[in-house]
């Protein structure tokens, strides 16, 4: 697969998600990182949320993952992030202002497969310019934009994923889940 290629080498990629269109990462990469929110005219102040293949790679880059997250994730019919309050083993002052990590597992066979072959977390933003909406399928994504990224996945350009955003719930001190949007 030539995208886990693209992100193994450090470059950013458009793919397909399981929400929008997205561009993103190694999320361990620091420079990949700083190119994508060049890329998007992103205000460093916003966090980027990653995408994980399953609960087991969460584990290693969450500090503590409590019931009530493990349930939502189980259980949800719908793309869902969830804000983690303690981020580990990635450059989280490149991901988010507070040390918090926004994490969705996606339920998509492109991401699933791309995990197999890159087994790290992938930073997923929105393929727009900041303050420019969403695209819900390929050819919303702006012109110029494809031609900032290193490499535009081929998978697919057909397929419209759910067309919106994921929900987005945050952990409270408390350990209890707050919905966020």
């Amino acid at each position: 697969m030539k995208e886990s290629k693209i992100l193994f080498e450090g470059k950013t990629l458009i793919y397909p998600t399981d929400t929008i269109w997205g561009i993103g990462c190694d999320a361990r990469n620091i420079c990949a990182i700083d190119k994508i929110k060049a890329i998007k005219g992103r205000d460093n102040t916003k966090s980027l949320i990653v995408l994980v293949k399953d609960i087991a790679m969460l584990k290693n880059y969450v500090e503590n993952i409590p019931q009530v997250a493990i349930d939502m994730i189980s259980s949800s019919q719908e793309p869902t992030t969830i804000i983690y309050p303690h981020a580990k083993n990635l450059p989280i002052t490149h991901l988010s202002f507070n040390n918090s990590i926004g994490i969705r597992i996606p339920d998509n066979d492109f991401l699933q497969n791309l995990f197999a072959e890159f087994p790290y977390p992938i930073v997923s933003t929105s393929a727009n310019f900041s303050g420019k909406p969403s695209p819900t399928c390929f050819d919303d994504i702006d012109k110029e934009f494809l031609l900032k990224a290193d490499y535009v996945s081929t998978f697919d350009r057909n397929s419209k994923p759910t067309s919106h955003a994921s929900s987005i719930y945050l952990i409270d001190d408390n350990n209890n889940l707050k919905k966020i949007r």
